[in-house]
């Protein structure tokens, strides 16, 4: 069990040192918004086209280091003028999610309740934004 732990701390560390080449399922990243805050997000499946992220209305003055996953949520339509617009689930295109500078946080594994929204993109053959 602690040789687990130790081999996923040491692929969470490389995956921040290498950057947004080395994308986790599960990984928790940060991307800086226009207004200069930074907001979350987190992968939920890899495909060769695309990466599908989760994201979170949270906005931080600076990236976040340390996170507390529980604390992320998601404002939808009615959300308050200084909160960011959330996503269940996104299909962003690599090459769009490249554009994003994202920045690697820490891992937190995907719950099955959190592929809702890739499930339905799956079957409805969705595209990529």
């Amino acid at each position: 069990m602690k040789f687990t732990s130790l081999l996923l701390t040491l692929l969470c560390l490389a995956s921040s040192a290498i950057g947004q080449e080395r994308l986790m399922e599960g990984g928790l990243y940060s991307t800086r918004n226009k207004n200069g805050s930074y907001s979350v997000l987190k992968v939920l499946k890899l495909d060769p086209q695309g990466v599908h992220v989760r994201m979170y209305s949270n906005q931080f003055a600076q990236h976040p280091s340390k996170l507390d996953e529980s604390m992320l949520y998601i404002a939808g339509m009615n959300r308050k003028s200084n909160e960011s617009l959330g996503m269940d689930h996104a299909p962003i295109s690599r090459a769009s999610f490249a554009s994003w500078g994202a920045r690697f946080i820490k891992f937190g594994p995907v719950r099955q309740e959190e592929l809702d929204g890739y499930e339905m993109w799956r079957e409805a053959s969705g595209g990529y934004f």
